[in-house]
């Protein structure tokens, strides 16, 4: 594997983006504020907190025979997932939060939380910035709900975490996303 230094990133800046389910991956983002068509930006999220993606799953055994030891090793069931903090008590945010559609919002603006949250499934795509280099990562299907207490702080912005499980497309021939390469950053970064 080759040294390249570019693709050493610190997530100096991000950007979250959703589009309807089984969105097209963009091809050509030359601007992280800009990834193309159906694609909304989230707003603010937590710097302090930064999205953290997870694993959850079996580890792999390695099984043997008896002229073997270690013959085989098994491919675990493993769910993948992030967390977000967003920092906007916006009625975007309480969707995501409380599991709500667009029914949630009432015509004086308010927001009406349901008695039984429903994952709200979106296409997901996160833009990591580390000064002129950028790397997306692009999942079709992302099942986002509110996973776990509104922090409340005097001296930092109210934060609502979200977890987003990846689901499986069939876009992809069941696969969950796709991470690109680093790229260079355009004019926007």
């Amino acid at each position: 594997m080759p040294l390249i230094d570019e693709a050493a990133l610190i997530p100096g800046t991000g950007y979250i983006y959703l589009a309807d389910p089984d969105t097209p991956k963009p091809t050509a983002i030359t601007d992280p504020l800009n990834p193309g068509p159906g694609w909304t930006n989230i707003g603010h999220t937590s710097r302090d907190e930064l999205p953290e993606f997870a694993r959850d799953g079996d580890e792999p055994e390695t099984i043997g025979s008896w002229q073997n030891a270690k013959l085989r090793q098994t491919s675990p069931d493993v769910t993948y997932a992030v967390t977000f903090q967003s920092v906007q008590a916006s009625t975007d945010t309480y969707r995501l939060y409380f599991g709500a559609g667009e029914e949630a919002v009432q015509p004086d603006g308010s927001f009406r939380i349901p008695a039984r949250p429903e994952p709200q499934v979106r296409a997901l795509l996160f833009i990591i910035v580390d000064g002129q280099n950028f790397v997306p990562l692009w999942h079709p299907r992302t099942s986002l709900l509110g996973s776990d207490a509104v922090s409340l702080d005097a001296e930092a912005f109210i934060s609502f975490p979200i977890t987003g499980t990846f689901l499986g497309s069939s876009t992809l021939g069941g696969a969950i996303g796709e991470w690109a390469a680093i790229l260079g950053a355009g004019p926007g970064s």
